[in-house]
C-alpha cells in the first residue's frame, strides 16, 4: 500500500531548518513548541532517519536531513502552486527578490517586469550581485528569493533547479587561431561559468589567457562583439554581433549550469510565491 507524507510534517521541517529552530517555527507556524517537535519525530519515524540533530539552541542537520531538504522543497512549491492556481485573492505586498550579474540578467528583469504589469499591488525591490552573493544575502535575510547558479553540492534554500546549456560566444567577425593561447573573458572568480570554460580547455589540451574579467555580462558583451576575447554566455545573452563557437574551431564543450531557486517557505508570502513560480516557468521556457 503507498502511503503519503503529510505537507504539515513537511512544512515544519523545513520552517525549523529556515528559522534556524524549533521555537521560531512554532511561533511562524501558529504552533506550541512541544507541537513542531512531535511533527518533527512523527516525520522521522515515517522515513525511519534521523533528520535534525540538535545541539543546545543551534539546530544542524544529518545526511538524512540535508537529502530530505530539495524533496520537502519542490513538494511545497506544488502544493503552494495548486492553492495560489484556485485562489482569487489580489496580489500585494513587497518583494526583495535577487537576480544573478552571470546569468541572463534582462531576461529575468523583462520577466519581473511582466509580473509587476500584472499585479500592480505588488511592489518589488531587485538586488543583481554574483550568485554566490545571492546566496549569503538570501540566508541573511537581506532577500526573499534569489535566481542563482549553482555550485556542485548541497545548496541551503533550494526549491527547484533546472539545467541550462551554456556555450561559447565569440565575435561574429573573430578568427580564431587554434595554435594561439584562447583569450578568455569572464567573471572574478569563483564563478560557475569560468570553471567550466577553463575545466573544458584542460580537457582539451587547450591553452588559454585570461584578457578581461567583469563583474557584470554587459561588460563580457561588449568584449566579445569588440574581438576582444571569448567567454560562456546562455541563450538569453547571446546579442546581435556575436556567434557560437565551434568544436571544429577548438571549443570544447561546456558543462551544463545548474540554474536554481531559492527561498525561505517560512517568510515567503504569497505575492512572493507567485514571482517565484514566475521566474521559475520562465528560466524553463528559455532552456531551448
Amino acid at each position: 500500500m503507498a502511503r503519503n507524507i503529510p505537507t504539515d510534517l513537511l512544512r515544519a521541517f523545513v520552517t525549523v531548518v529556515d528559522l534556524g529552530g524549533y521555537t521560531r517555527a512554532a511561533e511562524a507556524l501558529g504552533r506550541t513548541q512541544p507541537a513542531i517537535s512531535l511533527q518533527i519525530r512523527r516525520l522521522e519515524e515515517l522515513l525511519n532517519a534521523k533528520l535534525i540533530a540538535s545541539a543546545g539552541r543551534q539546530v544542524a542537520l544529518t545526511d538524512a536531513g540535508l537529502a530530505l531538504g530539495p524533496y520537502a522543497r519542490q513538494l511545497l512549491r506544488i502544493n503552494d502552486d495548486i492553492l495560489a492556481h484556485f485562489a482569487e485573492t489580489e496580489l500585494s505586498g513587497w518583494i526583495r527578490v535577487g537576480v544573478p550579474v552571470d546569468f541572463s540578467h534582462a531576461f529575468l528583469l523583462e520577466a519581473i517586469a511582466g509580473f509587476a504589469a500584472r499585479h500592480p499591488d505588488v511592489r518589488i525591490e531587485i538586488e543583481s550581485l554574483l550568485s554566490q552573493d545571492l546566496r549569503s544575502a538570501l540566508a541573511a535575510d537581506k532577500l526573499d528569493i534569489a535566481v542563482a547558479i549553482l555550485p556542485d553540492g548541497e545548496v541551503p534554500y533550494l526549491v527547484d533547479t533546472t539545467v541550462i546549456e551554456p556555450f561559447w560566444a565569440v565575435g561574429s567577425a573573430a578568427q580564431i587561431d587554434r595554435r594561439a593561447p584562447l583569450p578568455l573573458l569572464r567573471h572574478p572568480d569563483p564563478c560557475e561559468y569560468a570553471t567550466r570554460m577553463r575545466a573544458a580547455l584542460r580537457r582539451a589540451g587547450r591553452s588559454w589567457r585570461t584578457v578581461l574579467v567583469a563583474r557584470d555580462v554587459a561588460g563580457l558583451q561588449t568584449a566579445v562583439r569588440a574581438g576582444l576575447g571569448v567567454t560562456a554566455l546562455t541563450p538569453a545573452t547571446l546579442l546581435p554581433g556575436m556567434r557560437v563557437g565551434r568544436a571544429d574551431e577548438g571549443f570544447p564543450p561546456l558543462a551544463p549550469l545548474r540554474i536554481g531557486l531559492l527561498y525561505k517557505h517560512a517568510s515567503l508570502t504569497e505575492a512572493g510565491h507567485g514571482l517565484a513560480q514566475h521566474l521559475l516557468d520562465h528560466i524553463r521556457k528559455d532552456r531551448a
